[in-house]
Order: C-alpha cells, then sequence, then structure tokens
C-alpha cells in the first residue's frame, strides 16, 4: 500500500512540471511578457496586433538601410515547445534570408555569459542584449538561394519559401579579457528549405514543433518542414520582421516543457523525503 501511494505521488509529481502554456492576442495593447531586441522604435501594438516594421540604420559604408526589429518572449527558456502565431506580410523586401521569422533555443556564446549580466543595470552592456539571442534556430518565410553557383546579390534568382536556418556567432578574443575587446559576427547556415509561394496582406498559421532533435514546421496545418539537428539543445523565443518587412503577427502561443532545470536530483530529493516520512 506504501508502495503504491509512492509511486501515485511521484507521478503526479512528474506530470505537473510537464508543461505550460503562454498565449497572447495583442488585444491588451501592452507588451509585459515580452521584451524588444532590436528595433524597439518600430514594433508594438495596432488594432490588437503586434506589428514589427523597418527602422532604418547605418551600414558599414554609413549607407541608410533598412533593419529588422525583433522581440522576445520573457522568462521561457526550454527544450520542447510547440509554437504557433498567425503571420500576416504587409510589406516585403527581395533579399536573401530577409523574412520574418520564428526563433527558438536562442542563447549566448558562452564566451559572452559573463559580459552580459544585468544587462538592464549596466549601460554599457545595453546593446549587447542582442547576444542572448546570437545562437538560435530561425524558421523564416523569405527568399534563399538554393544552387551554389548562384552570386549571392542575384536577386533574379531567389527562391520563395520556407526555410530553417542555424543562427550562430563566432567571438573573437583581442587580449585576454572581454574589456580588453572582443570581436563578435554573426552568420546563418541553411538547414532546410521547402518552396512556398506566399502572397502579401493574407493571414497564415504557422506552427512549429520542436521536441529533442526533432523540428517540425507546418503552415496553415500543412507540414512544410521535418527535420533532425543536434546543433543546440534549450534557449528562448523571439519573433523577428526580417530585415526591411513589416509583419503582423497575432494569437500568439506557445507550449513549453517547464520542468526544473535538475529534475533527476530534485526528484531523487522529493523521493527521499517521501520515504522518510513512511518510517
Amino acid at each position: 500500500m506504501k508502495h503504491m501511494m509512492v509511486m501515485l505521488i511521484l507521478t503526479l509529481l512528474a506530470s505537473s512540471i510537464r508543461a505550460e502554456i503562454f498565449r497572447d492576442n495583442f488585444n491588451d495593447g501592452d507588451l509585459q511578457e515580452w521584451t524588444f531586441i532590436k528595433g524597439a522604435e518600430d514594433g508594438g501594438i495596432e488594432n490588437g496586433e503586434l506589428i514589427l516594421g523597418s527602422p532604418k540604420v547605418l551600414d558599414e559604408t554609413k549607407v541608410e538601410v533598412e533593419a529588422e526589429v525583433m522581440i522576445a518572449v520573457d522568462d521561457i527558456i526550454s527544450s520542447d515547445y510547440e509554437v504557433s502565431v498567425s503571420l500576416k506580410i504587409s510589406k516585403r523586401v527581395k533579399r536573401v534570408g530577409g523574412g520574418p521569422a520564428i526563433g527558438l533555443r536562442a542563447h549566448i556564446h558562452p564566451l559572452l555569459e559573463s559580459w552580459t549580466v544585468d544587462l538592464e543595470e549596466n549601460e554599457r552592456n545595453k546593446d549587447a542584449l542582442i547576444y542572448l539571442y546570437g545562437q538560435s534556430y530561425k524558421f523564416f518565410l523569405g527568399n534563399v538561394h538554393i544552387e551554389d553557383n548562384i552570386h549571392i546579390q542575384d536577386i533574379r534568382n531567389l527562391k520563395r519559401g520556407v526555410a530553417a536556418v542555424i543562427q550562430h556567432m563566432k567571438v573573437d578574443m583581442i587580449g585576454d579579457e572581454l574589456e580588453d575587446g572582443v570581436k563578435i559576427s554573426f552568420g546563418n547556415r541553411l538547414h532546410t528549405f521547402q518552396l512556398f509561394d506566399f502572397e502579401l496582406h493574407k493571414w497564415y498559421r504557422l506552427k512549429i514543433i520542436a521536441k529533442g532533435n526533432r523540428f517540425q514546421y507546418f503552415i496553415d496545418d500543412k507540414k512544410m518542414l521535418d527535420f533532425l539537428d543536434d546543433t543546440y539543445t534549450k534557449g528562448r523565443i523571439y519573433l523577428s520582421s526580417g530585415w526591411g518587412n513589416r509583419v503582423h503577427f497575432d494569437n500568439f502561443e506557445v507550449q513549453y516543457d517547464a520542468r526544473p532545470v535538475h529534475p533527476r536530483k530534485q526528484l531523487t530529493t522529493t523521493w527521499g523525503e517521501i520515504k522518510g516520512d513512511f518510517h
């Protein structure tokens, strides 16, 4: 009898930490559960929709170009997700990988972890918030070159569709400490691509399931991508306009694995406490 009661308690404990759900239909007009990572001046809620626009920035040659807006869900760092969101593109630019995106398992490069501690309190490091999302899986609607021999600037040969990209950061130390100088660069590796002739001003329902090393991407319940990858195991969630687009998001939902960081240790401790109660 005691054994059955113990097993029942452990079963209830395990089931209670499986998943949580966060939803936002943006009708309340606030973004209290979100943080802008880039381009806050060009993002916000209008008519019950989250709209991410196209801020102007200067490139390396001091020429003004359109950039992206990124916004992240607060306080969700997990391995397994089911993320859904409705999306409409009202303005799109033709550039490689420039489409609106959902980012999963976003995290920082290990060398920069100490550098981004207490970002809100350290004025010098506020711009470093972007680095917390520098390594991720990025799923976007946009344009890519799928032929290796196509020149990167040749927009005539862009293919429109849905892609899974692995975003990474390269960190080069200049000196022995971060304060001595550091060079940080971002890169993308196209993992999987599927043609999809999406339209402007039309709503689509996107869903991504990330479980272990398997990723599945659906548009209006039609499976577009299904692949395996072991690059990143856990991290944060974000939405992006892509470079130069104006994108509308609505009815965001994420179901995520909410288990503790050390579930095995906690369950072992609980098991010991339960056994002690029966003696």
